[in-house]
């Protein structure tokens, strides 16, 4: 029989979830309570965070948000704008591995069991750092693997990333551009909406998103904003960067087209590493899911780190979804 207690954590108890997250190797910002409850508020999904307790002592736990349709109840660990979720679990001594996967699994299985009590369909992303999903997949669920880039800090960036990235960032300090910290959420958002325009897609987010999150960034010290302007003063490119205490993260990006075929970004970026790796080791540069976006990133000289989803429906989800197919494809 277990010994762990899974329970859904009040609001007076977020600051031991937020320790815990701090703590645990797993826990990012993207697991932080203020991150969650106004991404929970801005995007209208309710918010739970689940806490394993063994006694009194917080010692895992999990985020979801939850999506209600008829008879369904689904839960996923993120939404938009939010790419990672999942577990987190305390920091166990080094030492024994059988003695440490076997504290791992109990409190996964805890959790695990009450998630599917409760829910008919759960997916939860991972962050890069959660690696061992055996206690999900052993018991049934589906993982799938995906990608980030981690880009070292410490390393001299101008000698090891690729020739193109380094004749944008000569060409862009020779065109005068100039990099600097500026909050400014509807600046940011119409180069956002440009780069997602340029493609034919609508925003995922409303400019609102952005001053909120801003704001939030600003008065909890969870990031900020970049941006790349002409000798004139018009912003062509910005970068909104998110911290923890562990790394740095490329989050949200919006640029217009400059010079032709010249992008300024790569010179954005490069300036904001120089100001972080005083304050950092490691970013993550996110976009290893997108060909695309994977082969510009590659230009870096990043490593590739995988993280992984887990999840499981019901006999009853299944069966909705295949009903659900059917009556689409009956309608073509």
């Amino acid at each position: 029989m277990s010994n762990i207690e899974v329970r859904e954590l009040k609001k007076e108890d977020y600051g031991l979830w937020d320790e815990l997250v701090k703590k645990s190797p797993h826990g990012t910002v993207f697991h932080n309570s203020n991150w969650l409850t106004t991404c929970s508020d801005l995007l209208n999904k309710k918010l739970i965070i689940y806490g394993c307790f063994k006694g009194d002592r917080l010692v895992g736990g999990c985020s979801l948000f939850i999506h209600e349709k008829a008879f369904l109840k689904k839960a996923t660990s993120t939404i938009r704008m939010t790419p990672y979720g999942g577990i987190v679990l305390e920091q166990l001594p080094s030492g024994k591995v059988r003695k440490q996967e076997q504290e791992y699994n109990n409190i996964i299985k805890s959790l695990r069991e009450f998630a599917l009590e409760h829910y008919d369909y759960i997916q939860l992303v991972n962050s890069p750092d959660f690696i061992d999903v055996r206690p999900f997949t052993w018991n049934g669920w589906d993982s799938r693997v995906q990608y980030a880039y981690y880009l070292d800090l410490n390393t001299d960036i101008k000698k090891t990333c690729s020739r193109d990235i380094k004749r944008e960032i000569k060409t862009a300090i020779e065109n005068g551009i100039i990099v600097k910290k500026l909050s400014d959420a509807s600046l940011f958002y119409d180069l956002f909406s440009m780069t997602f325009m340029r493609q034919n897609l609508k925003p995922p987010v409303t400019k609102n998103f952005f001053e909120k999150i801003i704001q939030l960034l600003d008065a909890k010290q969870l990031g900020e904003m970049w941006i790349a302007e002409t000798p004139t003063g018009k912003a062509v490119s910005a970068q909104i960067i998110l911290f923890d205490n562990k790394r740095a993260y490329t989050w949200a990006t919006g640029s217009h087209r400059y010079l032709g075929r010249t992008s300024v970004w790569p010179l954005l970026f490069y300036t904001i590493t120089q100001d972080l790796k005083n304050r950092f080791k490691e970013i993550n540069l996110m976009s290893g899911n997108i060909q695309r976006l994977a082969e510009f990133i590659t230009g870096f000289n990043p490593r590739l780190v995988p993280y992984y989803v887990v999840e499981k429906s019901s006999h009853i989800f299944r069966l909705y979804q295949k009903s659900l197919n059917i009556y689409k494809k009956l309608k073509k």
